[in-house]
C-alpha cells in the first residue's frame, strides 16, 4: 500500500502542476483506475477535485499495464508513450487519463533537481539518459544477433541473396515453362 500511495501523490502532484488535469481527470470522480506495473497493481481512485487517492479496490474500472520496458523508455517517449500502452477496462476513464496526461508538461530534470537539488538532479537525469541509450543499443543488438543467427547459424529465415537467388529461379522456370507450352502449342497445331 505504500508503493501505491507513492504513486498516488506522485501522479496527483504533477497533475496538480498541470493547468486543466485536475479538471479532465474531476468529470471522473469516483472512479476507479489500476496501473498494473507487472509485480503490483497500484490502485487509484479520483475525488471531485480530480486527485488521485491509493485506493483498496478489488476490480477497477480500467487497467493500465505498464511493462518495464515502457517505464524505461517513458522518458525519452515522454507523451507518446501513452499511445503505446496496452489498456482495457472503461474507455471514458481511459481517455480522461490519456487527455491529462497529453496535458502535462514532463520535465525529469527539474522535478528530481527539486527533490534532491540541482547537480544530483543532473547528475541522476543524465544517468536516466544513458541508460535508456544502452537499452536501445542493447535491445537492437539482440535483435541483430538474433537476425543473423536465424538466417546463418539455424536456417530458420532466408537471407536477401537467398530470396533474390529463389525469386530468379521462379522466374527463368516460369519463362520455361511458358516456352514448353508455346512449342507443345505448336506442336499440336501441325499434326
Amino acid at each position: 500500500m505504500i508503493a501505491e500511495q507513492l504513486i498516488a501523490r506522485g501522479l496527483d502532484r504533477l497533475f496538480a502542476q498541470t493547468p486543466g488535469a485536475r479538471e479532465t481527470l474531476g468529470k471522473q470522480a469516483g472512479r476507479t483506475l489500476a496501473l498494473d506495473l507487472a509485480l503490483f497493481r497500484a490502485k487509484l481512485r479520483i475525488d471531485e477535485g480530480g486527485s488521485l487517492h491509493a485506493a483498496p479496490m478489488d476490480e477497477a474500472e480500467a487497467v493500465i499495464f505498464l511493462t518495464p520496458d515502457m517505464l524505461l523508455r517513458l522518458p525519452e517517449k515522454g507523451k507518446a508513450a501513452f499511445r503505446e500502452l496496452r489498456t482495457e477496462g472503461n474507455a471514458e476513464l481511459l481517455s480522461a487519463f490519456n487527455d491529462a496526461f497529453q496535458q502535462m508538461d514532463l520535465d525529469a530534470e527539474a522535478e528530481l533537481s527539486r527533490l534532491f537539488g540541482p547537480i544530483a538532479g543532473f547528475r541522476l537525469a543524465e544517468a536516466g539518459r544513458a541508460f535508456a541509450g544502452w537499452m536501445k543499443q542493447a535491445s537492437q543488438d539482440t535483435a541483430r544477433t538474433f537476425a543473423e543467427y536465424a538466417v546463418e547459424e539455424s536456417p530458420i529465415l532466408a537471407g536477401r541473396a537467398d530470396v533474390e537467388r529463389h525469386n530468379r529461379e521462379v522466374d527463368e522456370l516460369r519463362d520455361a515453362a511458358a516456352r514448353l507450352e508455346a512449342r507443345l502449342a505448336r506442336l499440336e497445331k501441325t499434326e
